[in-house]
């Protein structure tokens, strides 16, 4: 289990990485370094999802899709909404991790909510 829970946080910190890499990429001036720090991304995608497959293991992120009961996220700024408004996963912190092909979470995402617009 103590192998499982490295692997886990190493998903996690490895996806959050990578995600601000992405951003930070769409953000630079230079086209030629853009597509190469855009390459190294998709070559990291591709060894992370081996890894993924190797421990049977899914990573999750629910961004944009609709928030409800029961999403296997911890939602970070739930209070400051009203219950009965329309909410959305604006963007996730970190994501969820669950075992592949089975329903169980090994962790439960963190999330940012904000409204729908009507």
């Amino acid at each position: 289990m103590e192998k499982l829970n490295a692997v886990v946080e190493l998903l996690t910190e490895s996806w959050r990485l990578n995600q601000f890499t992405r951003k930070l990429a769409a953000r630079l001036a230079d086209e030629k370094f853009q597509k190469k720090a855009l390459n190294q991304v998709a070559r990291f995608d591709k060894h992370f999802l081996t890894v993924e497959k190797e421990f049977g293991l899914e990573v999750l992120d629910f961004t944009g899709a609709a928030f409800e009961e029961g999403l296997p996220i911890t939602p970070i700024n739930l209070s400051d909404f009203a219950a009965e408004e329309n909410l959305f996963v604006e963007a996730m912190l970190e994501p969820t991790i669950k075992i592949s092909g089975e329903a169980s979470i090994i962790k439960r995402g963190a999330a940012i909510l904000g409204r729908k617009v009507k």
